[in-house]
């Protein structure tokens, strides 16, 4: 017998007050990307039920584009066509972030894994623990350098197939900081494992943002300040995953093995003004586990990180702002990381 569970409730959230000068709060709840998302405007230059429904096109346009398995997405056109295809601007830039995301992670983050995350059922709901000649053979499809990019034309090998999956979201949550920005929307935006900080919190002067606990969906292990126009992204094991034969498999995949990644993290949390990227890195930064994360955090300075591992310690980087926690806390910089 298998159990699929998805927690859909966000993995990180906004604690304390969080309303910019004069809230006049509109709000609207909305699923989308296979997602339960929230979008809540404090004010903006336009009419808050205005700045509300800018976002939510965007969100819904996106999704059109990015949704493999809506048949006339760009990525459903990618995977059902033999060579090549013409897509979007912005499809476009997914591929060419995800690619340069692959180079950073030495291919920990790889949007080419459709074809394992299907026989994991990950992609339809049809969970199940595949053959192991099933996963070789599906390994041998998998590899970003199978798609060449020109301008909005994408060139593949017969077989490969992406996933947008681990960067959507990021992605449109960066676009939808650039709408906040174009029209002084001040706000929050949920989009399940992320969260986009438009604009600043001038009643406290920072958002203070909680990362909830692995453990305990219920409670936050961790809080912290960081200030506006930022994405915050939360990748970990217990957002999604199935049960068979009493043990769990969770969603994030490792593109070596083409199995979930064995992982010393229960959850990456990654901060910055890329949110594409961020979403990218919190994944790959799972799969690569403590050690080697610490080491790609060592070398990557442009994003703040936190990090919580399976022997319950936070490894914060330098730069988040007054953590706070239970657990023991170690800063990147410290002797004990």
């Amino acid at each position: 017998m298998k159990k699929a569970v998805a927690l859909l409730m966000c993995a990180v959230i906004l604690t304390g007050l969080c309303s910019c000068a004069a809230p006049q709060e509109q709000t609207t709840n909305l699923t989308a990307m296979n997602t339960l998302m929230q979008i809540r405007v404090f004010s903006s230059l336009c009419d808050e039920t205005e700045a509300v429904t800018l976002l939510e096109n965007e969100i819904r346009r996106l999704e059109k584009l990015f949704d493999a398995n809506a048949p006339e997405s760009d990525a459903s056109r990618i995977n059902s066509c033999e060579t090549e295809c013409e897509i979007s601007r912005d499809t476009a830039e997914i591929i060419k972030i995800s690619k340069a995301a692959f180079e950073k992670t030495d291919g920990a983050f790889d949007i080419t894994v459709m074809p394992v995350l299907r026989l994991w059922g990950f992609d339809n709901g049809n969970y199940g623990v595949p053959k192991e000649k099933a996963l070789e053979s599906a390994l041998t499809l998998v590899g970003i350098d199978r798609i060449t990019l020109d301008g909005t034309s994408v060139k593949k090998e017969k077989g490969t197939q992406i996933s947008f999956g681990g960067v959507a979201k990021g992605y449109l949550g960066g676009r939808l900081l650039e709408i906040a920005k174009e029209n002084g929307i001040c706000g929050i935006v949920s989009l399940g494992g992320n969260i986009v900080l438009c604009g600043e919190n001038e009643k406290k002067g920072y958002w203070s943002v909680g990362v909830k606990d692995p453990d305990n969906n219920s409670e936050i292990a961790c809080s912290f300040e960081c200030g506006g126009n930022l994405s915050v992204v939360t990748s970990g094991a217990y957002e999604r995953y199935f049960e068979f034969e009493g043990k769990a498999y969770h969603h994030i995949i490792d593109p070596e093995t083409g199995k979930p990644a064995e992982s010393d993290l229960k959850s990456v949390t990654v901060i910055g003004k890329n949110g594409a990227l961020c979403d990218a890195y919190s994944t790959s930064l799972f799969v690569m586990g403590k050690n080697k994360a610490v080491e790609f955090i060592k070398e990557n300075n442009d994003f703040e990180y936190v990090l919580i591992t399976t022997d319950n310690e936070i490894i914060c980087s330098d730069g988040v702002k007054n953590p706070t926690s239970d657990l023991k806390i170690n800063k990147l910089s410290d002797d004990a990381v």
